[in-house]
């Protein structure tokens, strides 16, 4: 038995040809870069490389109050812009919306928008307090994976409207609302 190992040092691999391909090693091989060494590819072309899933996590919060009426839906406040890198691209949305009730029998009925397109099939999330006329502040959490399809800017935002009364809020007393969104490569 021998060992094949050994140690080349150059400064520079190049191609036979101009615009040539230099191959690695055979199907299955593996190349070991050893901890503390740097595979520096800034200003390459990298392709056919796995890398993570996650392109780019955004992050917005909105904290001024706002009253949803009993008959339409109602811009909440709280969105925030994305750019798909790729139309394969999925974008997981996340939202905590605070939201105050404002007696017995309240409703929130609340909903993620795309742009102008809901993004949700009706009917949408719904929030209900079950009890006396008393007040109540609660954090509705909110979580959908969509597909937008572009690469274009598209923008997230929560829409609300109140039912069984005219006092529900979201924001109530400044506390605030949170939107993440994270882009999940295909």
């Amino acid at each position: 038995s021998y060992s094949r190992m050994s140690t080349l040092e150059v400064n520079k691999l190049a191609p036979l040809t101009d615009n040539g391909t230099i191959t690695l090693g055979d199907s299955g091989d593996t190349f070991d870069v050893p901890s503390g060494a740097t595979l520096d590819v800034t200003g390459a072309t990298v392709s056919g490389l796995t890398t993570g899933k996650i392109g780019q996590v955004l992050q917005a919060e909105y904290g001024t109050a706002v009253t949803l009426n009993t008959s339409s839906f109602t811009d909440t406040g709280l969105s925030l812009a994305i750019t798909p890198s790729a139309t394969s691209s999925k974008i997981l949305v996340s939202v905590v919306q605070s939201i105050y009730l404002d007696g017995g029998g309240a409703g929130i009925t609340l909903r993620v928008m795309r742009d102008s397109t809901a993004v949700f099939p009706q009917p949408v999330n719904y929030a209900r307090y079950h009890g006396s006329a008393s007040n109540e502040r609660i954090f509705y959490p909110i979580q959908h994976l969509d597909s937008p399809n572009t690469t274009s800017s598209v923008t997230y935002k929560t829409q609300g409207v109140g039912a069984f009364g005219s006092g529900h809020k979201v924001q109530h007393d400044s506390i605030r609302s949170k939107i993440t969104l994270m882009e999940v490569l295909a």
